[in-house]
């Protein structure tokens, strides 16, 4: 039965997502241009600031592994953002203060899936994202960490738990759980480190650190590469 249900969920979501993708790419044509040393977008991954919390951009076409489902789901999609949260707050957001006092509280976590038409640099604000360089053999690790953090379900692909607030959002099980030490931006920077990248997980609780530790990892991979 819950297998069913995923089943019907993924595909209205490739449906909904095929008829509304003229107005995500018309909601996406702003953001700032390339910068002088940008990698390639296959030799990219996105760092994203949502505010309460970051969310990292993988390339579809670079996505291995058990990730490659998300070629069939999300058919068009040009990147996926993947976002970690406590179950119980990521897929209903807190409504009073009660709900956000508990929020932090260990519990079950999900793997937020977010398909889009373009990349993240062109969709959001210049200082939400942060464009990172890796290796072929770093995005091979990125999409194992990611992917192995999913529960996998009879069918065996990643057990879908809820649908998001859009046509191209879905919530997936996470095998690990959310506690105050494993937090949605602790994830993103091991995600990060697991695709080589020199970013330091040390003390990381705000998104805001997270987004400047990218930046300084940006830069210095940028000067590295320089002639």
């Amino acid at each position: 039965m819950c297998c069913r249900a995923g089943n019907v969920l993924e595909g209205l979501s490739r449906f909904l997502l095929l008829a509304a993708m003229g107005g995500l790419l018309a909601c996406c044509a702003g953001g700032s241009g390339p910068s002088a040393c940008r990698p390639g977008e296959l030799n990219s991954v996105y760092l994203v600031d949502r505010g309460w919390h970051t969310e990292i951009g993988v390339p579809v076409a670079a996505l291995s592994g058990k990730l490659a489902v998300y070629r069939e789901i999300f058919p068009g999609a040009r990147t996926i953002l993947f976002g970690y949260g406590k179950k119980t707050f990521f897929t209903a957001p807190a409504s009073s203060l009660e709900e956000y006092l508990i929020g932090p509280f260990p519990g079950p976590a999900v793997v937020q899936v977010f398909a889009m038409t373009t990349t993240p640099d062109l969709a959001y604000d210049p200082g939400a994202v942060v464009v990172l360089p890796v290796s072929r053999e770093g995005m091979g690790r990125l999409s194992y960490f990611i992917g192995g953090d999913l529960e996998t379900g009879r069918d065996g692909r990643p057990r879908l738990v809820a649908a998001g607030h859009g046509p191209e959002s879905l919530f997936y099980a996470a095998r690990s759980r959310y506690t105050l030490f494993h937090t949605c931006n602790g994830w993103v920077v091991q995600a990060l480190r697991q695709a080589g990248l020199p970013v330091s997980a040390d003390g990381v609780v705000f998104a805001g650190q997270v987004m400047a530790r990218g930046a300084r990892a940006a830069a210095m991979l940028c000067r590295k590469a320089a002639p």
